[in-house]
């Protein structure tokens, strides 16, 4: 897998005290190679699931006649296994290079996956080979239907539901079927052709695509075919040719594996749709964590920094764990090459860059700065992010404004840079020049609150100068819009979102920017992945009448039957950045935020517009933050709940309520609209 970067494997077991030395790695250890494990290489473009890119690694396949059953019991024949040889020396990060050669190591700063057995009970189908007809199964669960005996000289397919989308290492337990040949294929949805899922409860006229595992059970007894590394699948088919045995299937489960994020907040309104999105968006967000946050466990499993923005958020408010978080910061700042930029993604034993990303790795510094109380962690990283932002001075032309990049010049899915640029005169580009001065104000922030002043002030200034170059050049006065280049030739939502969230226009004048673009359909839309900078605008002006119209877009995904939210159209069912409204309905309509670095206090800004009842809390670092609204006309009633040394306001229109530690009862009319 891309994710992987190792190249050569290795051993070190150390117990804790004495009697854990037993464990320890040395010449009482013994080795084998099991051949019988080969991996089943999956390239993009194979017929199964046409033009998908795919870079997690090879499936499995499971030879029993050479497989070392019962290798992990005792009494276990290990004589002809071999003694290992001592490579090299594992020693600490901080002292390794002295002497022997040595291994670097680093503690483990996430805790081990979560792992529990799930069932997988629902059989939904089954065929005979030479049998038209497909057989639709209902009612019984199949761990009721077991032991279930495939004749011998049979081919036939059994297809299972999961239910709900999983990320886990199948279990399939068998005896005899010796000569038998099983595959085992994993897919979020069945199709109705090679781009088309359609409602993903439906199997009916629908083919398998895939993913795949072999196994070639030996014929003995209680045999456990698991794989190498987890599946993500909702649908599992397993197509069975027996010889002249038969094959018995004793059980059929999986063992869910994920970062165990704990679900420690809350989120209700008398919208009854937002229950489900929250729910969902928070399983899409458990999905795509692992070892590292991920773009989506089916197809890559990498850790793209412009998902990983909105998932940190969303671990800060859900599960009010910041390791994966931390983890995440950190290894983007290894990733940093000599000229200033990180990878796209990371780790990757391939190299891809996408410039802006970069630019997202230090909002994500500057979340962590203003959702989390560590200064300390955040100091550490001012070098690496003065390197990104003096790589990006190259890149300003006369103008002052920001040409196209290099290598990936990627902005959302639906904004196609390189035509800008090519259709333009000037070769400039209006979202790169905001994203790169939005992005530069944040840093300041950064460095005037450490006291490195000159740096702050720097980048305040290059901030300003960028965005009146765009509100000089860019604005036109006919669409009353931003447009893409000084040539206004091209319009998008892209553009006008960033001269929001830059405030390169007065703040009375934002909101009907906001509402502008949003009406306007004939501009380049977002996507599900810039819909999270969409809602930030609309935060930022106040408009939760429009992010509550633009959950539309997961409303309608609700009547798909997914049970994650997906990248786009019809590609992966289970992406990050698909998980942004758990983050934001907590941000918007409940409206909590913070106020100053470190969450040391709070504003809470509840945009009840198209809501009559709000609550929620969230695990913020000190404690549970806890608020319950009911709006009637322009008044607010309700309480806020803050931990223990944690004060802040209450805004509602152009009422200011100053909000103490404990419990607030709120009662507050607005004379606004």
């Amino acid at each position: 897998p891309l994710y992987i970067m190792g190249r050569r494997a290795g051993l070190v077991v150390q117990g804790d005290g004495k009697p854990e030395s037993l464990v320890n790695t040395g010449t009482e250890w013994r080795y084998a190679l099991n051949d019988a494990i080969s991996p089943v290489v999956f390239k993009a473009g194979q017929a199964e699931v046409s033009h998908q890119y795919y870079a997690a690694g090879p499936l499995d396949r499971v030879d029993g006649a050479r497989f070392p059953w019962g290798w992990e019991k005792p009494g276990f024949n290990d004589a002809d296994w071999k003694t290992p040889i001592r490579i090299q020396l594992g020693a600490p990060f901080e002292v390794a290079g002295y002497g022997d050669e040595q291994w670097e190591l680093l503690p483990r700063n996430i805790p081990l996956m979560e792992r529990s057995y799930e069932e997988l009970n629902s059989l939904r189908s089954r065929s005979l080979s030479g049998v038209d007809e497909v057989e639709v199964v209902n009612g019984v669960p199949f761990n009721k239907k077991v032991p279930y005996t495939i004749k011998a000289n049979q081919k036939i397919k059994l297809l299972f539901d999961q239910t709900r989308l999983t990320t886990a290492f199948p279990e399939l337990i068998t005896s005899q079927g010796k000569g038998s040949q099983m595959r085992i294929t994993y897919a979020e949805a069945l199709f109705n052709d090679i781009k088309d899922k359609g409602h993903r409860d439906s199997i009916r006229g629908k083919s398998m695509r895939g993913v795949y595992d072999i196994f070639l059970p030996d014929g003995g007894d209680h045999r456990i075919f698991t794989t190498t590394c987890y599946r993500a699948f909702r649908y599992i088919q397993l197509e069975i040719a027996t010889a002249e045995e038969p094959l018995i299937i004793e059980k059929m489960g999986s063992w869910f594996t994920a970062y165990p994020f704990q679900k420690m907040a809350t989120f209700s309104s008398s919208d009854p749709l937002q229950t489900p999105i929250f729910d969902i968006g928070w399983r899409t967000a458990r999905l795509c964590a692992y070892d590292t946050y991920m773009d989506c466990p089916y197809w890559e499993r990498l850790q793209y920094i412009g998902d990983t923005r909105i998932q940190a958020l969303v671990s800060y408010y859900i599960a009010g764990d910041d390791r994966l978080a931390r983890n995440a910061i950190e290894q983007f700042g290894w990733s940093l090459t000599y000229d200033g930029l990180t990878y796209s993604r990371y780790p990757s034993s391939l190299q891809q860059f996408i410039p802006n990303y970069s630019l997202v790795w230090i909002l994500m510094v500057q979340d962590y700065f203003m959702y989390r109380n560590d200064p300390a962690f955040v100091k550490t990283f001012l070098p690496g992010v003065r390197r990104v932002l003096d790589h990006f001075q190259k890149y300003i032309t006369n103008d002052t404004l920001m040409s196209e990049q290099p290598y990936w010049d990627f902005i959302d899915h639906s904004f196609n840079t390189h035509k800008v640029v090519t259709e333009s005169f000037n070769k400039e580009l209006t979202t790169n020049t905001l994203f790169y001065a939005y992005t530069l104000s944040r840093a300041s922030e950064l460095f005037s609150y450490f006291g490195q002043d000159d740096q702050a002030r720097r980048y305040a200034v290059l901030s300003h100068r960028l965005k009146a170059s765009v509100k000089k050049q860019c604005w036109d006065a006919n669409s009353q819009l931003y447009s893409d280049s000084p040539d206004k030739k091209h319009f998008s939502m892209h553009s006008n979102i960033l001269a929001v969230l830059c405030g390169i226009m007065p703040h009375d004048q934002q909101e009907d920017l906001v509402r502008r673009i949003v009406a306007n359909k004939g501009i380049v839309q977002t996507t599900l992945y810039f819909d999270f900078y969409l809602a930030r605008a609309m935060n930022q002006v106040g408009a939760g009448d429009l992010y509550y119209d633009l959950l539309n877009h997961w409303r309608d995904l609700l009547k798909l039957g997914l049970t994650t939210f997906p990248e786009g159209v019809s590609r992966s069912d289970c992406h990050a950045w698909s998980a942004s409204p758990d983050f934001e309905m907590l941000a918007t309509f409940a409206g909590i935020q913070p106020q100053v670095p470190g969450f040391k206090k709070v504003v809470v800004r509840p945009l009840m517009q198209k809501l009559d009842k709000v609550s929620g809390s969230i695990p913020h670092w000190a404690g549970k933050l806890e608020i319950a609204f009911e709006k009637k006309g322009k008044q607010l009633t309700g309480k806020v709940l803050l931990p223990e040394g944690i004060t802040g306001r209450l805004e509602w229109g152009d009422k200011v309520v100053e909000l103490k530690s404990g419990e607030n009862s709120i009662e507050v009319v607005s004379t606004l609209r």
